[in-house]
């Protein structure tokens, strides 16, 4: 049985072109944490904590490189039904910050909805695999974004909107990846950008001969593109009646992003010193340690969600442009691995780790200069979290092991 899972006299193989990006992200990480710890301890500090879990994702990725694939495939669904249950027992646990995100057991503290991350990508791969080429786009679609919103919804009650966004974000790539037709995606996208438009009336307006023009380019037959039409003009009425039903902080968040400057002490007060520290450090920044913004402490949740304003600042946009490249190295490598590979469900499995950091990396960079709403989600391997850095690291080794192991299930 347990041959069936594990790997017993494994070689391990590191796929360098995948690990070695990770490994400068990490050493980023330190270097800023080290320079953000101030005069506490460095016991104390978010420095140490972060290279203990560092050392602690290592043993992870080598344990892991010792698990088969069909492990992940045939245990997809039980991991689906223990994350949903785990996420109903936090929003019963006690609210930390305002929020019920964490299970507390004694001293140690968890987020489900962290590792819930690899879980629905998981059930997302297996689902895809076995049944893409046996239901049309018009199943398949509704199907999978019905898979990813239990998680999503019980995530937003806690309430926790960026990491909600993820799970139904990492279902187009996933989907398209399957040959789903771009065309049917944007079909049941619409509505949602329908209802963001309508916020605007001169958006609303613009969107509407968008719509107009993509259902004339991609000629469905007339009655199919009336109703498309109609229910997005439906969904976008809905966008009043959505407004009221969001959290207050929520509502405050997308006025601040609108225009930071309308409450530039409160909800504001985040994205105008993120811009202050990255456009005060120029080009190359102000030097290690240097940086005003961050060690006056202008700058909050410095260690984690605006971490890469202090990089701004103290190393300047020439290191926040090789955290791109660094990412898209990564990123482009990963891919190109899942193309070549034989086991369909390995493929899905990463493109989904490829879609959830990717999503990271843009909202959380887009969220520090304000293209989007504040939604607390981290930049990956940098930001400082301890369950979201294993997280991170764990999903680095899975995409290790599937590529390395190249096995079809």
């Amino acid at each position: 049985m347990l041959n069936k899972y594990f790997f017993y006299n494994k070689n391990i193989e590191i796929k360098w072109m995948i690990i070695f990006p990770v490994l400068l992200l990490l050493s980023i990480s330190l270097i800023t944490l080290y320079s953000t710890k101030s005069s506490i301890s460095l016991i104390e500090s978010n420095f140490f904590k972060q290279c203990f879990f560092v050392l602690f994702g290592f043993i992870i990725f080598y344990v892991l490189q010792y698990v088969r694939n069909v492990f992940f495939y045939e245990m997809a669904y039980v991991f689906y039904f223990i994350l949903l249950t785990l996420l109903i027992i936090t929003l019963f646990m006690p609210s930390k910050f305002g929020a019920s995100r964490w299970i507390f057991i004694g001293p140690i503290r968890f987020q489900p909805s962290e590792f819930g991350k690899i879980i629905i990508v998981f059930t997302l791969s297996k689902f895809l695999a076995d049944y893409k080429n046996n239901i049309n786009d018009w199943k398949l679609i509704p199907l999978t974004l019905l898979i990813s919103s239990f998680p999503a919804i019980l995530i937003f009650k806690q309430p926790d909107l960026g990491t909600s966004i993820i799970f139904p974000a990492v279902t187009f790539p996933m989907l398209l990846w399957a040959g789903v037709r771009p065309f049917h995606l944007f079909v049941v996208i619409s509505p949602l950008l329908s209802i963001i438009a309508a916020f605007n009336l001169k958006l609303f307006y613009l969107w509407m001969f968008v719509l107009i023009l993509v259902i004339f380019l991609s000629q469905p037959n007339v009655k199919d593109g009336i109703i498309i039409f109609v229910i997005n003009l439906f969904f976008g009425t809905l966008s009043s009646f959505l407004w009221n039903n969001l959290y207050a902080h929520q509502r405050n968040r997308i006025l601040t992003f609108l225009d930071p400057t309308n409450d530039p002490l409160g909800a504001g007060y985040q994205i105008i010193q993120s811009i202050t520290a990255i456009g005060s450090g120029g080009f190359l920044g102000k030097g290690f340690g240097q940086g005003s913004q961050t060690h006056l402490r202008f700058l909050p949740v410095r260690d984690s969600d605006f971490i890469i304003s202090v990089i701004g600042e103290e190393f300047g946009f020439i290191l926040i442009f090789a955290v791109f490249a660094i990412f898209y190295f990564l990123l482009h490598n990963v891919i190109n691995s899942s193309s070549k590979l034989n086991n369909k469900f390995g493929s899905f499995v990463l493109i989904g780790f490829v879609s959830t950091i990717f999503f990271h990396v843009i909202i959380n960079m887009g969220m520090v200069v304000s293209l989007f709403p504040v939604t607390g989600l981290p930049l990956p391997f940098i930001s400082y979290g301890g369950t979201f850095l294993l997280t991170m690291i764990t999903i680095i080794s899975i995409i290790n092991n599937i590529i390395s192991s190249d096995i079809e299930v």
